[in-house]
């Protein structure tokens, strides 16, 4: 297929029915600069109790998937331009706002990046939460109150009754996405979506907050979905994970299938490019050549491709659809046994994968048709260039 969209993906098996269910989601921002190909016709599911993990690097369409699903998408730019999102069996994008509002926060919770900037500053945590708890559910104030105070002590935050009546600053940044996951599981939702709940903390504390949503979503049966670009957090957290790029899903699996057999190349990229605690002394990282495409631009072929050391001439013109690893299996969505899925005309075998690069004898990187960037050539001519700067 030759064009800008990704085939759908493989009939699936007689599988149970999904919590959530998205098919073609295709997402554009219209701004004065041009369109931006922001979400480019993916599909996933995520069954009742299953945690997702959404990986990629920044500006990939992990987050904008995630907005789109719970209709928040910033106005007027943000639009849903193709596909549907099922969830327990009702599709969000046709849904009035109105009913979609009621979805939020009761089915469907969010954790955002920055605690600070999705806490009101002057409001204090006890007036936010009960708003929250009023909303949605018919219990009195001082019934709504019971219940903030319980899920600010389950989420771990001392002395619950007193700093309910705090504001947001006079918490640390640990202790707001407390707040916030406390918010987020106060009318025990169906699904959690955690956009990088560990940004701008440290180490320490970024244990204590993804610990607290592994349990607490373990002992309610919420599904989860984990934004991050942080390989490592989806190794311990997510049954399943699904790699974007350039508003693609390139590669999908379970959490043990994709870190013992990484098939994308830009997957390999990825675990390449992160420190491992079993790497020899002084072997050095790999990382990814190039730089993401611009967005603003339709791809044509696959979208890694001038990044790719493992190209041929078709990934320039054609951009390959989700497909099974083992050609012919059935194609399981979610759960243990989920079907591990590639987009990618040539992946690279195990030992490429271990190596980080093609080691096939007689392999070269398929050159770019005439007028289209490659990152590799550009990269291999700063690099050999005395004063680093490329030829002239």
């Amino acid at each position: 297929m030759t064009g800008t969209l990704a085939a759908p993906p493989p009939t699936r098996s007689s599988v149970p029915e999904p919590l959530l269910e998205v098919r073609g989601l295709i997402v554009r921002f219209r701004t004065h600069d041009g369109t931006i190909h922001a979400v480019n016709g993916i599909s996933f599911d995520v069954a009742r109790g299953e945690r997702l993990g959404l990986v990629g690097e920044s500006g990939c369409g992990k987050s904008v998937t995630n907005l789109a699903i719970i209709r928040l998408l910033p106005k007027p730019a943000g639009r849903i331009e193709g596909g549907t999102v099922s969830f327990d069996g009702q599709d969000l994008v046709r849904m009035d706002e109105s009913d979609v509002r009621e979805i939020r926060g009761r089915d469907i919770a969010m954790i955002f990046q920055d605690p600070m900037t999705s806490l009101n500053p002057v409001l204090t945590v006890e007036e936010q939460m009960i708003e929250t708890i009023v909303a949605h559910r018919k219990l009195s104030k001082n019934e709504a109150r019971a219940r903030a105070v319980e899920l600010l002590g389950m989420v771990g935050i001392p002395q619950p009754e007193k700093r309910l009546k705090s504001f947001p600053h006079q918490f640390s940044g640990g202790m707001r996405q407390r707040v916030m996951i406390a918010m987020a599981l106060a009318l025990e939702p169906k699904l959690m979506i955690a956009d990088e709940p560990t940004t701008a903390l440290d180490v320490t504390i970024q244990a204590q907050v993804l610990e607290l949503i592994s349990r607490l979503t373990t002992e309610t049966g919420t599904s989860l979905i984990l934004i991050t670009h942080d390989l490592g957090v989806v190794a311990g957290m997510t049954d399943r994970i699904n790699v974007m790029y350039a508003g693609f899903i390139v590669e999908t699996a379970t959490t043990g299938d994709l870190f013992e057999t990484p098939s994308h190349p830009y997957t390999v990229g990825l675990l390449h490019s992160m420190p491992r605690v079993d790497d020899r002394e002084g072997e050095p990282l790999i990382p990814i050549e190039g730089r993401p495409p611009d967005m603003r631009n339709a791809p044509t072929g696959c979208p890694f491709a001038p990044r790719c050391a493992w190209r041929l001439e078709a990934c320039w013109t054609d951009n390959p659809a989700l497909a099974p690893l083992v050609p012919g299996v059935a194609v399981v969505a979610t759960g243990q046994g989920a079907t591990h899925l590639i987009a990618c005309h040539n992946p690279p075998t195990r030992d490429e994968a271990d190596a980080g690069r093609p080691t096939r004898a007689g392999h070269t990187p398929a050159p770019a048709p005439a007028g289209q960037l490659d990152e590799l050539a550009s990269l291999a001519a700063i690099a050999g260039h005395p004063d680093g700067e490329g030829p002239a």
